[in-house]
């Protein structure tokens, strides 16, 4: 008995042996997946396969290196060769997994998934054997497998966390705005080029034209719009693959592209002598609409914003190099991260949480976060774009211009500033020494009376005239 006792012992520690190896294995062989999965040329965040993130592709490589293991020591006692059968059998699976991708999955998916999974087989195939046979390391050696194996898990947890979704809402709505915090009716219209774009319109009076930035929506104007409606016809959209907006087929999701969207829906709505509301990337964007279309402007309302070519040396510049390159999508596609980071970095007061709940919505499905990664990279990429408004800033330099420039945003510069005065002569400064890059969430009541004092406001009887309604079929 004691000998039958202690064969069982003895296997029982070898198997516990050899899944700490495979464990051990798994770790390494996680960090190059990710490389790989990181190395495929795309379009940041915007052509990234959920199929291929952290929270799907750890546990398989946790999966596979521990079944590795015991396959290999179980080949070790019946061949003399267990690492080359174990690398056709780690590959033949690898060309499994790359078939089953290929006819089950969606188009690209396969060869977005090759690199890694070939990785991945040559990296169990090589670790795994030297795991099994030195299973055995210094206690630093240990003491660094078991960090990373607890941030690994730590980290899957973290992004299956991210992945929770709010309930569809009533009309329609993607999900629930309440009316409490967003006061406004939400319309849809399908535009020519294929785009289905939310807005909200409300109100009467001239034309408030709110362009929001990123990672944000048309939310972040619902102070502002619910204090000035009384008053003035306030338009607030979604760019496509923002929001509750959806992008049409083929759609790139450039700045350039999005500008255009957006003249297209001023026309459909039949805005005209508008004054544009511009944060962040409303900027480039309205901006673009107006150097096409400069007879629609009235006049600008602008800040945290700019309207040219920037340098990766510029602290502007040195966010789109990590945020829109393979850190950035990385931390936002697997964890919403940016878009969360964002949110809390650039807002001074303590955002409610169910405010924040709120914000973070539309960036949670799967298939519509990476576009907060996306669009850091732009910042760098849309040279061209960038070149063209930069050269177009002339011709509007007789439009009124009211300026808020909140001096605790990292992103702009005392220079920024500048050249929007030297853009808009005719231009009023207000700067916001207690708010940041989000300044309308800190500071909204003094924009509202400022907005106010900048634009006229018709007397009701006047207001009314000014607002042609909407055919139903368009809404």
């Amino acid at each position: 008995m004691s000998l039958v006792s202690g064969a069982k012992r003895t296997v029982g520690s070898q198997g516990v042996r050899t899944l700490g190896s495979g464990w051990m294995a798994s770790v390494l062989v996680v960090w190059v997946a990710t490389i790989a999965v990181a190395a495929v040329p795309h379009a940041r965040g915007i052509s990234f396969f959920p199929g291929l993130r952290f929270a799907v592709v750890t546990p398989v490589c946790v999966l596979v290196a521990v079944v590795a293991a015991f396959a290999y020591r179980a080949l070790a006692g019946r061949s003399g060769r267990p690492r080359l059968f174990l690398g056709a059998g780690i590959f033949g699976l690898a060309l499994v997994m790359l078939l089953g991708m290929l006819f089950m999955g969606p188009p690209g998916l396969a060869a977005a998934g090759f690199p890694a999974a070939i990785a991945v087989a040559a990296a169990v195939a090589w670790i795994v054997p030297r795991c099994v046979e030195r299973p055995h390391r210094s206690r630093v050696g240990m003491a660094a497998f078991v960090l990373f194996g607890v941030l690994e898990a730590a980290g899957v947890v973290a992004a299956l966390a991210s992945e929770r979704v709010a309930h569809p809402g009533p009309s329609g709505l993607a999900f629930e705005i309440p009316r409490t915090m967003f006061d406004a009716d939400h319309r849809f219209v399908d535009l020519p080029s294929g785009a289905r774009v939310h807005y909200v319109d409300e109100g009467q009076g001239e034309t408030l034209l709110f362009l929001h930035g990123n990672p944000s929506w048309s939310f972040q104007w619902r102070d502002l719009i619910h204090g000035l409606r009384d008053s003035y016809r306030c338009v607030a959209l979604d760019y496509p693959g923002f929001g509750l907006s959806q992008a049409p087929a083929g759609f790139g999701f450039t700045p350039r592209e999005e500008s255009l969207v957006l003249e297209e829906l001023v026309d459909r709505l039949g805005l005209r002598d508008v004054t544009l509301v511009m944060q962040d990337w409303g900027g480039p964007i309205g901006m673009g609409l107006a150097q096409r279309r400069p007879e629609l402007i009235r006049r600008v309302i602008l800040g945290s914003t700019w309207a040219w070519r920037t340098s990766t040396s510029e602290p502007r510049g040195k966010w789109s190099v990590i945020a829109g390159g393979p850190i950035g999508e990385f931390v936002q596609v697997n964890f919403n991260g940016i878009a969360s980071f964002a949110l809390k970095d650039s807002i001074v007061r303590e955002l409610p949480p169910d405010v924040a709940e709120v914000y973070l919505h539309p960036f949670r499905p799967l298939d519509r976060r990476g576009i907060a990664a996306f669009y850091p990279g732009q910042i760098t990429a849309a040279s061209d774009y960038f070149s063209e408004l930069e050269a177009g800033l002339p011709a509007l330099k007789d439009k009124e211009a009211l300026i808020f420039w909140a001096l605790g945003d990292p992103g702009v510069s005392r220079g920024d500033l500048t050249r929007w005065e030297q853009t808009f002569p005719n231009h009023k400064t207000v700067e916001l020494p207690h708010a940041s890059h989000f300044f309308f969430e800190d500071t909204a009541g003094q924009l509202i009376s400022e907005i106010r004092a900048f634009v006229p406001s018709a007397p009701r009887e006047e207001a009314s005239t000014l607002r042609q309604p909407l055919p139903t079929s368009w809404e």
